[in-house]
């Protein structure tokens, strides 16, 4: 989603992430990190590129194995059209196509605008699931490239489900955050700032960190 939607979302209760006073602990080395990324009126996925690699192999051809990547969902005709307006956004809520997973390779974890989370292994790797399940495979099992992304070495891949009013980017955070075992509450949060609410919740502030 982008700014020329922000009237329509903010009729959805779409806002700035509720601001946290608290300085979270140090990440332990013990765990896995996740971060959700914070663009304003839509939120992403970043995690070590090396770990989607290493399960889908067939990504190398695109994106590169170092770094990080950060993932997000959406409505492909709004998503890669840099030029859709409310029209669009509107078209993409009610009358959606099909969808698309953008990846964007950054070469370190970004210092504003996130929220880190620490995952047991066994999360993580549900994680991992509920990311891959995304991709919608070739016949050969192959992730579908269908471009180059928004910016910076970004991607656009064909991706599996179905983009609504009642089915946004976030909440397809939420849901991947969700499968990994954060218990986040009561319905699914449609804008980032619903979403941002449910994860600093007094139930979360366990798996709330800072990278050192």
């Amino acid at each position: 989603m982008r700014a020329s939607l922000l009237a329509l979302l903010l009729l959805l209760g779409c806002a700035g992430a509720p601001s946290d006073a608290r300085t979270p602990p140090h990440c332990a080395s013990s765990v896995r990190l996740v971060q959700v990324v914070d663009h304003g009126l839509h939120a992403g996925l970043l995690l070590p590129a090396a770990d989607l690699l290493q399960r889908l192999p067939a990504l190398a051809e695109d994106v590169p194995g170092d770094g990080f990547i950060e993932l997000g969902w959406g409505d492909e005709r709004f998503y890669r059209n840099p030029q859709a307006g409310l029209a669009e956004g509107v078209q993409a809520l009610f009358w959606s196509g099909d969808s698309v997973l953008h990846l964007v390779q950054q070469p370190a974890r970004p210092t504003g605008g996130q929220l880190t989370l620490a995952l047991d292994e066994a999360g993580y790797q549900r994680l991992l699931d509920y990311l891959l399940a995304g991709f919608a495979l070739d016949a050969e099992g192959r992730p579908q490239a269908l471009g180059p992304g928004l910016y910076g070495h970004s991607r656009f891949y064909r991706a599996n489900g179905r983009y609504s009013l009642l089915n946004t980017c976030n909440t397809w955070v939420a849901e991947a955050l969700a499968a990994a075992g954060l218990p986040l509450g009561e319905g699914s949060p449609l804008t980032v700032s619903g979403l941002m609410g449910q994860l600093r919740r007094p139930a979360l502030a366990g798996l709330i960190c800072r990278v050192p």
